[in-house]
């Protein structure tokens, strides 16, 4: 009991004057690193809801004209899928994303939390911002909102790190390198998707095919870096 008390006191003796005044908790992340894993697989559970079936009459036709007839529909409604796909695809890059930085901090304070709390409300919408991406696919609204969605995402889970480095929360053996690779991941995930952006004002398939480059950025710093890919 006494070790414990004196190791509380020496952790808190580390820690500077307004991490106090900011409410700092402790260093259990366990309730937080189960809310964050819960949200993200109820985001990924409700990405196929935004999938619907195609329906359409039988009446009349024969099975063969009936199956070429849902080949058509399913065709016609590619860009759904894509975007079901990709959605999911960055629902898990930003979980691996979380995971990693939470691998080295060891403690949090109330901003700290908030800001996860604002990472974890914009993967919660992500069905939604699916589902009017599925519907009006073909309009430059649609692909900028799912756009900018990433965009935004991608800035808070670095200003999560930025802030959770500067206020002294990592592990102390951070190292440097380790830091600035965690930093920019999510800045030049945000970079890509501003850049789709801009192209969605010349051609919708052109910024649809630039979120493509993301997972080529993201494989450069992962070779680049020292985090393993894990």
């Amino acid at each position: 009991m006494l070790d414990d008390e004196a190791r509380s006191a020496s952790e808190a003796g580390s820690l500077r004057p307004h991490d106090h005044a900011r409410g700092l908790s402790g260093d259990d992340l366990s309730r937080i690193i189960s809310l964050s894993d819960g949200v993200f697989a109820f985001a990924l559970t409700l990405l196929a809801l935004s999938l619907a079936v195609p329906t359409f009459s039988t009446a009349g036709l024969t099975a063969n004209q009936a199956s070429s007839h849902l080949a058509r529909l399913l065709q016609q409604d590619y860009r759904s899928f894509f975007g079901y796909a990709f959605a999911f695809v960055m629902i898990a890059i930003w979980w691996v994303s979380h995971h990693r930085i939470f691998q080295h901090v060891a403690r949090y304070n109330g901003t700290l939390v908030w800001i996860n709390m604002g990472f974890l409300l914009q993967i919660a919408v992500m069905p939604f911002v699916l589902s009017v991406y599925a519907d009006y696919s073909s309009t430059q609204v649609a692909v900028d909102l799912f756009a900018g969605i990433q965009i935004t995402l991608g800035i808070t889970i670095s200003v999560l790190w930025d802030y959770a480095r500067a206020a002294r929360l990592v592990k102390p053996r951070v190292s440097e390198p380790v830091g600035r690779y965690l930093s920019r991941r999510g800045w030049y995930s945000a970079s890509v998707f501003a850049v789709s952006i801009a192209l969605s004002f010349y051609s919708i398939t052109a910024a649809e095919i630039a979120w493509i480059f993301v997972f080529v950025v993201q494989r450069l710093l992962d070779r680049r870096g020292t985090v393993p890919l894990a």
